[in-house]
C-alpha cells in the first residue's frame, strides 16, 4: 500500500507543478516586459483589432 500512496502523492505534485507552470511563465514574461517599459514610456495609438475578430455586434 505504501507504493500506491507514494505514486498518488507524486502524481498530485506533478499536476500541481503543471498547473503552476503557465502562470509562472506569464509572470516572468510580464516582469521582463516591465523592465523594458517604464512608467515614462510614451504610449502610441491602440492597435487595430485582427481581421478574424468580428466586433460588429458591439459597434454602434
Amino acid at each position: 500500500m505504501a507504493i500506491t500512496e507514494r505514486l498518488d502523492r507524486e502524481v498530485k505534485e506533478e499536476r500541481t507543478q503543471r498547473k503552476r507552470k503557465p502562470l509562472t511563465r506569464a509572470y516572468l514574461d510580464l516582469r521582463r516586459w516591465a523592465r523594458r517599459v517604464g512608467p515614462d514610456t510614451p504610449v502610441g495609438p491602440a492597435p487595430e483589432p485582427p481581421v478574424e475578430l468580428d466586433l460588429t455586434p458591439w459597434q454602434s
